[in-house]
């Protein structure tokens, strides 16, 4: 092996499980100095070729080259030897290390007795950070960061760790806008260094402005590979789709007079601070903010799973000081986290499973679930979201990202609903699954359902929200009504 990266080739990839074949003659090529964008709606095969480069899965057919010669990836361990470092966009952190020691952790850095150098790794860690423009406490256990902040870390360990081809599956999926740019910054040195990038992404307007070529798959197959000057936005979306898609959704003006839910004075130990909005019924309600500003914290609080200080919310007449999940709901409230991993899915569980969770009470008589009623519930909600899966049977976790999310939203849809909040619905959606969410959404308030939307999106947050609260350091810093609402505005009143 060369000492030097030229260029990492995957060709003819076939890949087959059982029931599906997950990848048939796909190729693909990386250079060194070169951002090379990977595209495909959920479920078109992008994690399955990652994960045979990663050493996670091996193909079953195909060769993949190295500096124009074969090698053979079996395991993870021969992906790390190549240098080859993947940046999931499910974060495999370890929860009760500090930022440090999960950046260093395959090469902790000694003294001369043979034991860890705090000190120095510490050190070494802030200065890393530093270097590629983010700041962490270093010292701080992963647990207690938000989404967006682990990002930050996985990325800072793959750059740790001398690769020669990056992989970054959605990274910027939780990231604000000027992380973003501090992302692109990284980037822009990573090449200078002559490190290629494999960047998968739902977000067409970002390869624009960072790769130089792009392959696209659809159905596990290979679509096409174009120069990144000599294509659009358009072809893109009919290459990964197969058909023309609108991708504009306005909803329009709306006014409202029940109010469904009000919120007074919510405050909570660690970062709400008197936090106070009405909810009417058939209403979308929009909170942007960024990092750390606390929306999720509120979507918590609000569903019960953060214990409230002070504070007191009121449905329907009823109030509610002290509360928990399974009060809210009982008042006919859901919420889908942005933790998919960590608090949305159940990994041992099938699709039917996870889908009826909540609701297990619809399925059972005498402490029995009836299994034919729960699979023919499960099917119809698998057919209406278009979930790409050969049956309802089949283990959550063998689905992409995309179809997660549906699965999590059918969730509570089996049950009669009065409130849903919605915490990144589309985040790591494509383009095809992103627009029917949104439509989604949206008939569901027509019908009467109150949302409370969560989103770091700015098109989805403008284009579905009737009134926008912009939270900033756990406070309400601004409230907009929709038809005055700008993204100018939006981001001055968020970084206050």
């Amino acid at each position: 092996m060369s000492n030097k990266f030229e260029s990492l080739s995957l060709q003819n990839i076939r890949k087959e499980f059982p029931g599906v074949l997950a990848l048939d003659n796909v190729s693909l090529k990386a250079e060194a100095g070169k951002v090379h964008a990977l595209m495909g709606e959920n479920g078109a095969g992008k994690s399955t070729l990652i994960k045979i480069l990663s050493g996670a899965y091996t193909k079953d057919a195909g060769n993949i080259l190295f500096n124009g010669k074969e090698i053979n990836i079996t395991s993870p361990n021969d992906s790390l030897n190549y240098g080859i470092k993947v940046v999931y966009q499910e974060i495999s952190l370890i929860p009760e290390f500090t930022v440090g020691e999960n950046i260093f952790l395959e090469k902790f850095p000694l003294n001369r007795l043979g034991a860890i150098d705090w000190k120095k790794l510490y050190d070494d860690c802030e200065k890393l950070l530093q270097g590629i423009g983010f700041n962490l406490d270093v010292r701080e256990k992963v647990a207690n960061l938000s989404i967006s902040e682990q990002q930050i870390i996985e990325i800072a360990r793959a750059i740790f760790q001398n690769a020669s081809v990056v992989v970054m599956d959605e990274p910027t999926s939780s990231l604000t806008p000027k992380e973003i740019d501090k992302l692109f910054q990284v980037i822009e040195r990573l090449k200078n260094n002559d490190i290629s990038i494999i960047y998968i992404t739902h977000k067409i307007d970002e390869i624009f402005k960072i790769a130089s070529d792009v392959t696209v798959l659809r159905d596990g197959k290979f679509i096409s590979h174009r120069n990144i000057n000599d294509t659009s936005e358009e072809i893109l979306i009919q290459d990964m789709v197969g058909r023309k898609v609108d991708q504009k959704f306005e909803r329009p003006l709306n006014t409202f007079s029940e109010v469904q839910m009000n919120v007074k004075n919510l405050s909570t130990l660690s970062k709400l601070d008197n936090i106070s909005f009405k909810l009417h019924r058939g209403e979308i309600l929009g909170f942007f903010g960024l990092m750390g500003a606390g929306r999720t914290e509120l979507a918590k609080a609000i569903f019960g799973y953060d214990k409230i200080l002070n504070g007191k919310i009121e449905i329907q007449g009823n109030v509610y000081e002290k509360f928990n999940t399974q009060t809210m709901v009982n008042n006919g409230i859901g919420y889908v986290t942005e933790d998919r991993k960590g608090e949305g899915i159940i990994n041992d569980m099938n699709l039917r499973e996870n889908m009826s969770l909540p609701s297990l009470g619809l399925f059972e008589k005498f402490l029995i679930i009836n299994k034919v009623k729960e699979k023919k519930l499960a099917n119809q909600y698998i057919e209406k979201f278009e979930v790409k899966t050969p049956s309802s049977e089949r283990l959550i976790t063998l689905l992409s990202g995309g179809n997660q999310q549906k699965i999590l939203l059918s969730r509570w849809l089996l049950r009669e609903l009065k409130i849903i909040i919605l915490d990144e619905p589309t985040r790591g959606v494509d383009i095809g699954a992103k627009t029917e969410i949104l439509k989604l959404i949206n008939d569901l308030a027509k019908d009467g359902l109150s949302v409370i939307l969560m989103t770091s999106e700015m098109n989805d947050l403008l284009s579905l929200s009737d009134r926008i609260i912009v939270m900033a350091g756990g406070k309400i810093s601004k409230e907009f009504s929709k038809d005055i609402a700008t993204q100018e505005e939006i981001f001055k009143a968020a970084a206050i």
